[in-house]
């Protein structure tokens, strides 16, 4: 069995997400009634789309992040764990002993669960965001050497995720424009019980009645409100900063200058690849619809897609943009925090999907949600990375310098996914037994009042940006 996990492993990891999820597309298609042709087609437009994305991300990273670290040699902080990205963080999780058995027991779990009906979320679509459990599973090992407590944290996260996906499903579903399709990336979703208590204190307390988002920024400033100009003016700000103690030099302004034509580039590339990603679930959407009429069964099931659906939504965009430089100053003055957010501070866009989309696109709450979340993240996880620093260099991870710990700001600076994480590190039954019982009575609220908590989701959504609210 472990061979066979193992070898399974070798396989996801030569050919990545931009292979394996359109060919497991394809099979659904083929499985929903679509014949081989269209079948083909969405997995195809699927594979461009998610090649897209990477291309457009990770040239823009490559050219914000060298500024990135000028702002922190400027700040002349000392924050000894480096965030070296959730990539390297996603090599070592299925490079370690704990991830290559956890992938098989994932997917198996995953299948089994959406059959038999405990879930709507088909999270097998997207296995490759399952590092994220095994992440976490191998600080379990790494701290007590315990296997099957290891196993069990990562079973009960994924657990969590699958129900706070579903309760987030159509709310995700309906703002990004993708239908009966959702995401489940586990280190954007454990938010989720945050975000939506955050967003209706927020409203009860008015902020809802500032209307900050991208289409209200554009019709008060016209051409100066559109997003691409809004990245044109943050990436500005950001290349200044980076440059702050060369602004006499003719190459630090060719820089700055770089740095904002980018960041306005991919506010107004992204969402044209993320429509070519789109277009990739209009046939299996239809035949989604065909099936179920026909079925008479009027199941409502989600199929879970790559975060990166959501990256260049304009209002996700412009909140994780504005993002950068607030995570930055929070992380030298948060007491306690020893984490130095760098390379994933370019994948905050996907970070605040839940705060974006549960607000409905109002940017103003969608910063404040995530200033806080993300920056109690940073002190939670600030004593782990020494573990994992331990962890990475177990599976042949090369440190930059020596007197430093690496970690992903994007991956584990999330409090409660880590709380989980850390009831099961105390190796009291108690503790861990009263975070898996809880789970089982939110399961239960859940199914059994699900309409009312969907319609409360969206009722709250559409308060938040002044939208009408449909009668009941």
């Amino acid at each position: 069995m472990e061979a066979f996990i193992s070898a399974m492993n070798t396989v996801f990891s030569t050919f990545g997400s931009v292979v394996i999820v359109p060919v497991i597309l394809f099979v659904i298609g083929r499985f929903m009634g679509l014949d081989n042709a269209k079948a083909f087609r969405s997995a195809l437009l699927a594979a461009v789309g998610l090649a897209g994305f990477s291309l457009v991300i990770n040239s823009y990273s490559g050219i914000v992040a060298p500024v990135v670290n000028q702002m922190v040699e400027n700040a002349g902080v000392n924050l000894p764990a480096l965030d070296t990205g959730w990539q390297s963080t996603s090599v070592i999780a299925y490079s370690s002993t704990v991830g290559i058995l956890f992938i098989g027991v994932a997917i198996a779990l995953e299948l089994i669960l959406f059959f038999a009906r405990w879930t709507d979320v088909f999270m097998a679509s997207d296995l490759w965001n399952n590092y994220s459990f095994m992440v976490w599973g191998s600080l379990i090992y790494a701290l007590t050497g315990n296997m099957w407590l290891a196993m069990a944290c990562m079973v009960t996260q994924l657990l969590y995720i699958l129900l706070f996906s579903e309760v987030m499903a159509k709310r995700w579903s309906t703002y990004y424009q993708y239908p009966q399709c959702c995401m489940t990336a586990p280190h954007h979703l454990e938010s989720t019980p945050y975000a939506l208590g955050m967003n209706w204190l927020l409203s009860k307390i008015g902020m809802n009645r500032i209307r900050l988002d991208a289409n209200s920024i554009q019709k008060k400033l016209g051409i100066f409100g559109e997003p691409m100009f809004i990245g044109l003016i943050v990436g500005l700000i950001i290349g200044i900063l980076g440059n702050f103690n060369a602004l006499a030099e003719l190459s630090s302004w060719g820089t700055i200058t770089s740095v904002a034509v980018n960041t306005a580039a991919i506010m107004a590339i992204f969402p044209k690849v993320g429509g070519i990603f789109a277009s990739a679930f209009t046939a299996m959407t239809d035949a989604y619809k065909a099936k179920a009429a026909k079925s008479g069964a009027g199941r409502d099931w989600y199929l879970s897609i790559n975060d990166a659906a959501g990256y260049g939504e304009p209002n996700t965009l412009v909140t994780g943009t504005l993002l950068i430089p607030v995570m930055l100053g929070l992380s030298f003055v948060l007491p306690g925090n020893t984490i130095l957010p760098m390379a994933d501070l370019c994948a905050l866009p996907y970070m605040v999907e839940v705060f974006v989309a549960s607000s409905n696109g109002n940017v103003a709450k969608s910063l404040v949600m995530g200033a806080i979340w993300f920056g109690l993240g940073l002190i939670v996880a600030s004593q782990l990375a020494p573990t994992f620093t331990e962890v990475a260099i177990s599976t042949g991870f090369q440190l930059p310098q020596e007197g430093v710990y690496i970690m992903s700001f994007g991956i584990m600076c999330h409090p409660l996914i880590a709380a989980i994480f850390y009831a099961f590190w105390s190796q009291n039954p108690l503790i861990f037994g009263l975070v898996i019982a809880f789970y089982f009575v939110l399961y239960l609220i859940f199914k059994k009042n699900k309409a009312t908590i969907v319609d409360w989701v969206e009722e709250n959504a559409l308060i938040s940006t002044g939208a009408e609210v449909p009668a009941a």
